[in-house]
């Protein structure tokens, strides 16, 4: 269980306590599975956090460690690649930019079919 900021909320998300108003209107009731609809409700009730279904705060620096991994090899990699074009300003906004699409790509691939390096 997570509390997040609604600014994180995701469609699909499921609360695990029900959202009310200040005051004390239920919004949603726990269990309800997050829709874009559901979302912009909370926004326009002024609703800052929701709980929902989640890995706990370990789980998630775990995660983020991972993330930062990926992220160092996927720099090395590219800075080996191109280290005679360095240190251009030019080449730097380029490997900037590859670093990004090849770090979103990479997470995507692993949210749908599990972490792995590069």
């Amino acid at each position: 269980m997570l509390l997040i900021n609604l600014d994180e909320a995701k469609p699909g998300m499921v609360l695990v306590k029900p959202v009310y108003t200040l005051q004390d209107v239920l919004l949603l009731k726990s269990g309800v599975q997050l829709s874009e609809k559901n979302i912009h409700v909370l926004r326009s009730w002024g609703i800052q956090e929701i709980w929902v279904e989640g890995v706990s705060d370990e789980s998630r620096s775990e995660r983020v460690k991972q993330e930062n991994e990926l992220r160092d090899s996927i720099d090395k990699a590219l800075r080996l690649k191109f280290s005679e074009s360095l240190p251009d300003p030019v080449m730097e906004e380029i490997m900037r930019i590859a670093g990004n699409l090849l770090e979103r790509r990479f997470l995507e691939k692993e949210k749908n079919h599990g972490f792995k390096k590069p």
